[in-house]
């Protein structure tokens, strides 16, 4: 068990500062660059980021679907309560919470 435990703290990827619109082009290229580099599956940290917008969301289904494509697992950890309330508003809350460990 601690084997596992142990790869996916390798697999781990900490999103920080804002995912807000003018942001989310760069931040999109450099995690999914992150993604693509690790084997197996992968957890995305929440814990610092500071604020969010509506395209946090669209940023988590782009993440969502180069996962699927390489055939890897997707978790997130640490969802900030205004990106969740943002999720609930257009109906994605299912998307995030099948996809969130806390």
């Amino acid at each position: 068990m601690k084997e596992n435990s142990d790869e996916m703290k390798m697999n781990q990827i900490r999103l920080t500062g804002d995912l807000i619109i003018p942001e989310i082009d760069n931040i999109r290229k450099k995690i999914e660059a992150e993604l693509s580099g690790k084997d197996g599956d992968c957890v995305l940290d929440f814990a610092s980021v500071n604020r969010v917008d509506s395209s946090s969301l669209s940023l988590c289904l782009c993440f969502l679907r180069l996962a699927k494509k390489q055939s890897k697992q997707l978790t997130f950890i640490n969802l900030p309560k205004e990106m969740i309330a943002i999720a609930d508003l257009v109906g994605l809350r299912v998307i995030l919470h099948a996809n969130q460990a806390n």
